[in-house]
């Protein structure tokens, strides 16, 4: 900004005259206050828009999408050499993803090395020096893609090779007036290296937990072992190892194998499903772990009352074991099925998933017999209109075919309707046919602020088994139960009138040689006014739980008042059919935003009415390294008891290396070099560490996802050219971009060349280690410098390639007020 003022008040100086219809700019030198008249080169102002013939290093925007790497970019002198032309390249122009109809009618010039695309009148590139980028707009209607929330394939970026490691530590301890007391540890995570566009990684898991009345349990597992890599022509994933069977049709369990699956989120986003999500009621403060066929996919610690979970990834799906342990000890388990959108795909394309390997059991992945092969995919017959079916089928003994339809309903929704057929051969028994029909239908209403996310209905016939159930019946497993009809719907819905957010989670399933089982809770949230009571919240909350040997009915009721920004009061109610009826009156305070806290008291009503309620704390917080989170409670004659959780990651490069927040699933991350301390992005979630290094998340798979630096809370000394940097990354990418930040003083110099004379009015004086511009030659050599640190170089530049150099000096108590700095 500086420099552009600069700029403007030399041209304001000169008298700047710029011709009617011409590109040429005239300077009236005359009008100058200078002393030297004769010493002034304006030549670089006369033509606008001036760029020197050279090569720069530039981001290259396009619409308003970055592209993925930085490109080495030429101007050209033009025959007249007043100013240079861009040369893009055929492999750049590759990168904006033209229409072919467009890209051949481009011309090639400079020897066939650069594309005619600049001279398309329709067409806009600007060069800025300040934040070096290239900047293209190019109509819509020459592009291949028309979603503006979608990037193709051809501007995704695999990120550079790294190391990583996501991890989860958890510890709690339960100290009661009498009985045994206990202590647990845990902790799961990810680690993996990035080579290339191949992804390598290792789940693991680890609990220790200790009574005083009993032995240590101390267990460490790998519970996974896979790689993968983004095919981007086929818009398909490839993987290998220890995975999920992953399925729009067949039911989901583990295997060893490989697969190769059309990828949801490289479609744009009308077009993808729905991540799963989960809903409960703590009674304390609890932990909360969600896992799938004994694997631990989530785990964290909640406060009492209502919680969801929603950041669970898109491609977990099946049912989910959820596992509440409350303080106390006690604990409530229920399943959970994920909801996915019916199998639509556009006209004329196909979507294909396809799989085989052995299934595999425990904690170890043990593979068992029969091998199975597995295949499904999805044609877009019309425009709204898909067919999809799949089979699998094992060694002989197992086979199971489906077919269905896809209807998108555009403003109504989406439904699909399918039929699956399977032929089972058990030891002893002669071969069962059965089959099982099911109907989902989704819809999201964005623009009313409700949304159903799925409604899905399947009856199966007695004889029906899945792949699952028939294993299952094959190892001997006596709890094996078969499926006969489950209802499922998960729905939102804001009304206007009354105010109100209405909130329904359901689940039944019904079984053919098992009791059924329920989960449904639903919540009704209105915010409102009591005379001088502003903003108060209630909320109403429900459950029934029905599952196995549990059955439990609760009710949640919630009312809280804002006392300022950031702190409020609220009060609790509660009644459970194993609880009991209590209540909590609580304070929160979050007027930090990286670091709140509140403090609660209450209990049972019996427990209350003798003295024996229940004191709670927690506290969270949020570092540029990781998220902690403290839980204490005490009951008056009963227990205490305490439990702390860390979330963080570490990520290292060939170009540096940092600890930074917790990333999620394989969701890409991106890494920032800026060679300077200190400099916050993402309102303080990251923060460049000794060595200039910092690594954000909160970065999605193939959607472009900005970082921003706070320029707000940049160091005093510091100064950073560029405040946004956008990537669209693959899943599990580690993305590096190298931000122009300087570190320095700034200061008013005098440059005076051997001879005693000044440089004309109007040089510029170039940062030798960055080469960009520090600065423009005022009258006298007065120049304002930004960015100067000791024993930095500087090149002062005017006319036809004369230049000086300059060395600024070491010594600091130099570096003040006005300097004297000699140009050789």
């Amino acid at each position: 900004m500086i420099f552009k003022l600069a700029r403007l008040v030399i041209l304001a100086a000169a008298g700047v005259v710029i011709s009617p219809g011409s590109q040429a700019i005239e300077f009236n030198v005359n009008i100058i206050d200078a002393n030297d008249r004769e010493n002034i080169d304006l030549s670089r102002f006369e033509v606008a828009n001036y760029i020197l013939p050279g090569e720069y290093l530039l981001d290259v925007v396009v619409n308003g999408h970055v592209l993925p790497e930085q490109s080495l970019i030429k101007f050209l002198a033009t025959e007249n050499e007043k100013n240079s032309r861009v040369c893009l390249t055929p492999l750049l122009v590759d990168q904006f993803d033209l229409i072919e109809e467009f890209r051949s009618s481009l011309t090639a010039w400079h020897g066939n090395e650069c594309l005619s695309l600049d001279q398309e009148p329709e067409i806009t590139a600007r060069y800025d020096q300040e934040k070096q980028t290239l900047t293209m707009t190019i109509p819509q209607a020459w592009l291949n893609y028309r979603d503006q929330n979608w990037v193709p394939p051809s501007q995704w970026d695999d990120g550079v090779p790294g190391f990583l490691l996501d991890y989860n530590l958890l510890g709690s301890k339960f100290v009661p007036e009498q009985g045994a007391r206990s202590t647990n540890f845990s902790s799961y995570g990810t680690t993996g290296i990035n080579i290339g566009a191949w992804r390598v990684r290792g789940d693991y898991q680890y609990t220790n937990s200790h009574s005083s009345e009993g032995p240590v349990s101390d267990q460490f597992t790998w519970s996974q072992f896979y790689l993968y890599r983004a095919l981007p022509a086929l818009g398909a994933k490839l993987s290998g190892g220890q995975t999920y069977f992953n399925s729009d049709i067949f039911d989901s369990f583990r295997f060893v194998g490989v697969s190769l699956n059309s990828d949801q989120r490289m479609l744009p986003p009308s077009l993808r499903g729905y991540a799963p999500q989960v809903t409960g009621i703590a009674r304390t403060n609890a932990r909360i772990i969600i896992s799938q066929n004994s694997r631990i996919i989530y785990q964290a610690n909640v406060p009492p009352g209502p919680f969801v979970i929603q950041d669970l990834s898109e491609a977990v799906q099946g049912a989910l074991d959820v596992r509440i342990e409350e303080e106390n000890g006690s604990v409530t388990s229920f399943q959970v099925s994920t909801a996915t959108i019916p199998f639509l795909t556009r006209k004329g394309a196909i979507r294909f998933k396809t799989a085989m390997g052995k299934p595999t059991i425990g904690r170890n992945n043990h593979a068992i017999d029969p091998a199975f092969y597995s295949g499904e995919l999805s044609w877009g017959v019309l425009n709204n209109l898909s067919l999809y079916g799949g089979a699998i089928a094992t060694n002989g003994d197992y086979q199971a075919q489906a077919l269905g339809l896809g209807q998108n309903l555009q403003d109504f929704g989406a439904i699909s309707f399918d039929v699956t057929r399977s032929a089972a051969t058990l030891l002893h028994q002669n071969r069962q046919t059965g089959y099982s029909y099911r109907a989902n239908y989704a819809k999201r209403f964005d623009s009313t602020g409700s949304q159903i996310t799925f409604a899905g209905y399947r009856f199966s016939e007695r004889t029906f088994m899945s792949l699952n159930q028939f294993l299952d019946k094959t190892s001997g497993n006596t709890y094996s139960r078969d499926d006969k009809q489950t209802y499922t719907i998960t729905a939102n819905q804001y009304l206007p009138w009354p105010d109100i957010t209405l909130y329904l989670s359901a689940t039944h399933k019904v079984y053919w040689n098992d009791t059924s089982t329920n989960n449904y809770s639903m919540s009704v949230s209105k915010i409102f006014d009591i005379g001088q009571l502003r903003g108060i919240a209630a909320t109403l909350s429900a459950s029934k739980l029905k599952y196995r040997y549990q059955d439990e009915n609760q009710m949640f009721l919630s009312f809280s008042l804002p006392l300022s920004t950031g702190q409020q009061i609220s009060y609790d109610a509660q009644n459970n059919s194993t609880g009991g009826f209590s209540q909590t009156v609580s304070y929160y305070n979050s007027q930090d935003m990286n670091n709140s806290w509140r403090v609660s008291a209450g209990g049972s009503s019996p427990d209350i009415q003798q003295g024996n309620g229940v004191f709670r704390g927690n506290y969270q917080h949020n570092s540029p390294y990781g998220q902690l989170g403290l839980n204490g409670s005490v009951k008056n004659n009963d227990y205490r008891s305490t439990s702390a959780n860390w979330y963080g990651s570490f990520t290292a490069t060939p170009y540096g290396a940092a600890l930074h927040q917790s990333s999620v699933g394989n969701e890409p991350r991106m890494m920032l070099a800026a060679g300077v301390k200190g400099i916050p992005v993402n309102n303080g979630s990251g923060i460049t560490n000794d060595y200039g290094i910092t690594v954000v998340n909160g970065v999605s798979s193939y959607q472009t996802s900005d970082v921003r630096i706070d320029v707000n809370n940049l160091p005093e000394d510091v100064e950073v050219y560029s405040s946004v940097v956008s990537k669209t990354l693959t899943e599990g990418a580690i993305g590096y971009r190298k931000i122009r930040a300087i570190k320095g003083q700034q200061l008013m110099a005098i440059i005076r060349l051997t001879d005693g004379s000044y440089p004309p009015l109007g040089a510029a004086v170039m940062d030798d280690s960055t080469g960009v511009e520090a600065g423009l030659i005022g009258d006298g050599g007065l120049t304002y410098l930004a960015g100067i640190s000791a024993e930095k170089n500087l090149t002062v530049r005017w006319g036809d390639n004369t230049q000086c150099h300059i060395s600024v000096p070491d010594n600091h108590s130099l570096l003040s007020g006005q300097v004297l700095l000699p140009c050789q």
